[in-house]
């Protein structure tokens, strides 16, 4: 025994479907949507707000002796760096990065290197003996290692500050 075809009526358009429009529309809605959400990343990604590049990639930490900048976020096992500027005429400048900073970051190149490095329960201090009128430039390149959220402590002339960087997958 055949069971009868269900034939839907044909619409004012002229199309013989059947078709819940106001589903239709509010798909369509859900994909306009989340293409406007697909922009704003692609966006913030052109700005740096994903690491590597961007007016957002980088932020600035200012110091009595000076400033750091550092990315606001790192890309995993990416390489990046952190530059500090020495404003002070003193014949030494001391910087102290705090430890949670190599549980997430292995230093690959500090540039000039440091003419002395200490262990204190801080964490580390390097010592730069500088000549010639400031301002003074050292730069920190490191890798990230894990990722996650890395806050440390940050002491530049006797003066501390946490920093603290987002690293991405």
């Amino acid at each position: 025994m055949a069971h009868p075809i269900d034939i839907p009526p044909i619409r004012d358009d002229g199309l013989q479907l059947r078709e819940d429009r106001a589903a239709q529309n509010r798909m369509w809605a859900l994909q306009r949507a989340a293409w406007a959400l697909f922009l704003l990343i692609c966006l913030a990604a052109l700005c740096g707000a994903t690491g590597s590049g961007g007016w957002l990639h980088k932020r600035e930490a200012s110091f009595v002796s000076g400033a750091a900048e550092m990315p606001r976020i790192s890309r995993w096992e990416g390489s990046d760096d952190m530059s500090i500027t020495l404003t002070k005429n003193e014949p030494t400048h001391e910087i102290t990065i705090g430890q949670p900073f190599f549980d997430k970051f292995a230093i690959e190149r500090i540039q000039p290197e440091p003419a002395e490095t200490s262990l204190s329960r801080l964490g580390q201090s390097f010592r730069f003996p500088t000549s010639g009128q400031p301002p003074h430039k050292i730069t920190i390149d490191f890798r990230p290692i894990h990722f996650g959220l890395a806050s440390f402590d940050l002491t530049i002339g006797g003066q501390t500050q946490n920093l603290s960087t987002l690293i991405l997958p």
